[in-house]
């Protein structure tokens, strides 16, 4: 299961963004700005219930700021105050190198701080499948989401994504579903109203779901209040 630093859309206070620890390594789906501030305010032993930290992981979804904005600096602060390095994971060569020109050219950080693979590499032994996706045109092809297994966990992670289609394949009454959801009916974003059958559904098959990237939370409490549906986990 995923923890969330926050659940929010990407005008909130808190931008959505999820972790898991496994053995010495803490890893994040993204890294928001306000995701890297929680990480320094609370700390890692807080956010690892006194495990170890010897590598930090960041799973990339797309390049929005709400996802990708805390990224370097949490390279610079892994790497002059934690003393630990950052694996950047990113889910194809093209974002890999957005990714790069982000933290070498414009950051600065250090070589020696970080490394930047793709999603698929071994290394990264999380992740069983990258998933394109269709978010927003100016990122087309740019824009994914991941099957996961999380300490045995089948996870299904939407990241940002205007349709579940490309997800369908993979999910299963064992999954544990993420899903971004929006009130606002927009041609980027899933609409709560249009996907909720869908999302009931899969629940009745057995599958879990978490909804996260909110907009408006106290209207989708609502709307799920009579389902199994419910809101992805804070830390």
């Amino acid at each position: 299961m995923l923890t969330f630093f926050g659940r929010g859309s990407a005008f909130s206070k808190m931008n959505n963004n999820a972790f898991f620890t496994d053995g010495s390594d803490l890893v994040l789906i993204d890294c928001a700005m306000s995701s890297f501030h929680r990480i320094v305010e609370e700390g890692l032993d807080k956010i690892c219930g006194g495990k170890e930290i010897k590598r930090i992981i960041v799973i990339v979804t797309h390049t929005h700021s709400d996802h990708i904005s805390g990224i370097a600096m949490l390279i610079h602060y892994a790497f002059y105050i934690l003393h630990i390095p950052v694996v950047v994971a990113a889910p194809s060569e093209e974002v890999r190198a957005d990714l790069r020109y982000c933290c070498e050219r414009l950051d600065g950080c250090a070589a020696q701080a970080y490394s930047i693979v793709l999603a698929e590499d071994p290394e990264i032994k999380w992740v069983k499948n990258v998933i394109l996706t269709e978010h927003s045109p100016e990122l087309a092809g740019r824009c994914f989401g991941y099957e996961l297994m999380v300490n045995g966990t089948h996870i299904v992670y939407t990241g940002d994504t205007r349709t579940l289609a490309p997800y369908e394949p993979y999910i299963t009454a064992d999954t544990v579903l993420y899903s971004e959801i929006s009130t606002y009916r927009s041609e980027v974003h899933l609409y709560l109203y249009d996907n909720l059958d869908r999302l009931i559904a899969l629940t009745k098959q057995g599958t879990k779901v978490f909804l996260m990237h909110l907009d408006d939370e106290a209207q989708i409490q609502r709307a799920i209040l009579y389902t199994d549906i419910r809101l992805a986990p804070l830390l």
